[in-house]
């Protein structure tokens, strides 16, 4: 769509239309809402007096695309993962895969291998970034082997191997010990039976607030998870580390990569929004793409000198976490006019930092009309040209799927006076011819 029609849905309108109602906006900004400001406040190249006219409006209608979508970060698009204890409501767990255990070791002495015949100081070992925050209460980890031939993506059979006959380790952390790295004892006979056997040890970890929600981030880009263990009472020995691996999905490596580290959600999950409203950030990873259809006189013939996304915030529909604040990101589509699939239109995105786009933090039990300043997304979009840029945005927020805060907007499907729409501060250029 690119303009609302009296029912509440979208119509294409045609060029012509569009040139006319734009100028008839923009002879309505210049006669209710101009006003002078002076060369400190102007760009000497465009303005040869010592003033200029500033000319204000707000359009709607110009937003051909807004759609919210769910699971980010993909997998294999990052290795940091929350696991989050916050009662019934969320409950995210995470995988860790050590598909190949030595069953050998040598001794520094020796000439050949030795069979490994026994485990001690089975330990898991991962990093914690406490960016986000640490416990302020006691919490416990517990580990489970998570081991099934089921698919990789069916939880089905993978959440119920979560249970008190496969915990094969736990420990509980004072607030003053999550600091960075955790040391987790597992079962030494677990180990011992996975080497001698050839069989896969895969860690499935699940945090146990005491009193309080409790979650934690494991930074698993950082430091991956490892496992250590000695097989020898010999000191002349050294532990041994097995790192992160997978060897299924047989016949696609690239796949079983990605599984070596990876989160189950049990609870908590929010599907995709329904007409009307967009979502983001939450357990769920939600990112809100839009994509403006804007008059090229707006982008080429006039210094914009403000720019302003307006949206309507809502009370958030998650509970969990809604006093928290979430800080967004906006980050322009790095992308031609020929890619259209919004799933692959959120992964071209570059960094809306690098061009000025301050990220802005709101809180999702919140509500009403919300600004986020674009002006200097206009000016790169002037430079690239719309045959080589879309004029697009995604916005997601900064720790996704590590909180379960998310924040609600209204989209270009709700009441028509809550949609989201642009205002902008501009100056015509000289030499250039406006509608």
């Amino acid at each position: 769509m690119t303009a609302p029609s009296e029912h509440g849905r979208s119509v294409r309108l045609p060029h012509r239309f569009i040139r006319g109602a734009l100028g008839a906006l923009l002879l309505f900004a210049a006669s209710a809402c101009t006003e002078k400001f002076t060369s400190s406040l102007a760009c000497p190249q465009l303005c040869g007096d010592q003033s200029a006219t500033l000319l204000d409006t707000t359009l709607t209608g110009t937003i051909s695309l807004d759609t919210a979508l769910t699971g980010f970060p993909l997998l294999g698009a990052a290795r940091d993962f929350t696991i989050i204890a916050q009662g019934d409501t969320i409950d995210v767990r995470l995988v860790s895969r050590f598909d190949s255990i030595p069953n050998t070791f040598r001794h520094p002495s020796a000439t050949v291998d030795s069979t490994v015949t026994r485990v001690d100081s089975a330990t898991l070992v991962f990093v914690v970034d406490t960016t986000i925050g640490r416990p302020t209460v006691p919490v416990t980890v517990d580990a489970y082997d998570v081991d099934t031939t089921a698919a990789e993506a069916d939880r089905a059979a993978l959440i119920p191997l979560f249970r008190p006959d496969r915990l094969i380790g736990s420990a509980t952390y004072e607030p003053a010990d999550v600091r960075d790295t955790l040391r987790l004892p597992i079962s030494n006979a677990t180990v011992l039976a996975k080497a001698t056997t050839g069989a896969h040890l895969r860690i499935g970890l699940r945090v146990r607030p005491t009193t309080a929600p409790a979650r934690l981030r494991i930074a698993g880009s950082l430091f991956a998870p490892r496992l250590s263990f000695r097989v020898s009472p010999d000191t002349a020995v050294a532990p041994d580390t097995v790192r992160l691996t997978s060897f299924t999905p047989v016949g696609d490596p690239t796949i079983a990569a990605v599984y070596a580290l990876y989160p189950v959600f049990v609870a908590g999950a929010q599907p995709i929004p329904g007409p009307g409203l967009l979502a983001v950030g939450g357990v769920s990873g939600a990112r809100v793409l839009l994509r403006f259809n804007l008059p090229e006189v707006l982008v080429d013939s006039v210094n914009v000198v403000r720019a302003s996304l307006l949206m309507q915030q809502v009370p958030s529909r998650v509970l969990a976490s809604s006093s928290d604040s979430v800080t967004i990101l906006v980050n322009p589509i790095i992308a031609g006019p020929q890619l259209t699939d919004p799933l692959l239109l959120t992964q071209f995105s570059g960094s809306g930092s690098t061009i000025g786009i301050t990220p802005i933090k709101f809180v999702p039990k919140d509500a009403g009309p919300r600004s986020i300043e674009l002006v200097n997304l206009f000016r790169v979009w002037r430079s690239a040209g719309t045959a080589n840029n879309i004029r697009a945005i995604v916005i997601s927020a900064r720790e996704e799927a590590s909180s379960p805060a998310e924040l609600d907007f209204v989209s270009s499907e709700g009441p028509v006076a809550l949609r989201p729409r642009l205002r902008l501060t501009y100056v015509p250029r000289r030499g250039f011819g406006l509608p």
